[in-house]
């Protein structure tokens, strides 16, 4: 419940233990109106805001595009350069969802910003995330994707295989030239993928080892949406290379716990 001094990031969202189990059965769960009204105007306009001036202004439809580019706009850790992202990123509602689907206390790994442009954002291929971190424990990392406005079949929300975060030995999908998800994993084929349309406001969550997917934009506005990404407390670093520890970090060695300032524990629950 909300009271008068309170605005909605700092309190909890109704979350009943049927949906945590079928989190935990599934590796994801959609939850619908986790913010709205005012507070989901100031999170879309600050991600908006962070993205155009990373930018460098408005974004031309015509430049030429690379890598990930060709699938969405990526702004990582937005929260340690924008305060007005920093609120939303460390508030109470999202990481205690996080830690009580997860049964976890956890912290912030990264956020990011996944803007898929109008006409042009390509489809995100079925992958899994975690294999793309440099976590020494890969079961309980969590993503909390949130819809800064309506995401529909037509512009690129996001589906998902359930079950598939049980999978922990699969190679990494290559996302630019993708592998067929099904020969690497035979035995979840025939399972009908799960289509999660968003109201802007709703969240789905993920398992990191579920495989998910997103289509491409074929409207003609662009697909908002901004994930926070989780990693249960005492997560170890692998050594492997990774954007927001190198070179960021360069002293970390292998075996030493991700925590402190750049990975803040944001629920212990």
């Amino acid at each position: 419940m909300t009271t008068a001094n309170q605005s909605l990031p700092d309190t909890d969202y109704d979350l009943t233990q049927e949906q945590i189990d079928a989190y935990r059965r599934d590796g994801f769960i959609q939850l619908n109106d986790v913010i709205t009204g005012p507070d989901l105007q100031e999170l879309r306009d600050s991600v908006a805001r962070a993205v155009e001036s990373e930018s460098g202004g408005q974004i031309d439809p015509n430049r030429k595009r690379g890598g990930y580019e060709e699938i969405f706009i990526q702004k990582v850790n937005l929260w340690q350069r924008h305060p007005d992202v920093k609120r939303f990123v460390m508030c109470r509602r999202f990481a205690n969802l996080a830690a009580r689907l997860s049964g976890r206390s956890i912290r912030v790994w990264h956020d990011q910003a996944l803007f898929k442009e109008p006409r042009t954002g390509a489809k995100t291929p079925w992958h899994q995330d975690t294999h793309y971190w440099p976590h020494q424990q890969k079961d309980d990392q969590l993503t909390i994707w949130i819809a800064l406005k309506d995401a529909t079949i037509h512009n690129g929300c996001m589906s998902f295989i359930p079950g598939t975060h049980k999978i922990k030995t699969i190679e990494p999908i290559n996302l630019a030239n993708p592998q067929d998800i099904f020969q690497l994993a035979p035995q979840f084929k025939g399972i009908k993928p799960k289509t999660c349309e968003l109201k802007a406001g709703s969240v789905t969550f993920h398992n990191g080892l579920t495989f998910h997917y997103a289509g491409p934009n074929k409207s003609d506005g662009m697909r908002e949406a901004f994930a926070i990404l989780y990693i249960p407390d005492g997560t170890t670093y692998s050594g492997t290379a990774h954007c927001v520890t190198d070179p960021l970090l360069p002293g970390l060695k292998v075996g030493d716990k991700l925590d402190g300032d750049m990975f803040p524990l944001v629920s212990d629950v």
